[in-house]
């Protein structure tokens, strides 16, 4: 093998490097915004239970039974 090709591959090697980490870098912030989406959809099923929770024990007041069992 040539010095000419190993020059070659060595080049051809750091460009599909490059290439590599781009896609990387990508597929990281993809990875990065679809996680933000998750937390946001988190906290928001969050409250929603809390309401319906609240929902349920001023329902179970108004019974006359003042207190739904903490599981």
């Amino acid at each position: 093998m040539s010095a000419f090709d190993r020059a070659y591959n060595a080049v051809k090697t750091v460009m599909l490097s490059n290439e590599r980490f781009d896609r990387l870098e990508e597929e990281l912030k993809a990875m990065g915004q679809d996680v933000s989406a998750l937390a946001g959809s988190h906290a928001d099923l969050s409250e929603r239970v809390a309401r319906v929770e609240g929902f349920l024990q001023g329902a179970s007041a108004a019974r006359g039974n003042p207190r739904l069992r903490d599981q």
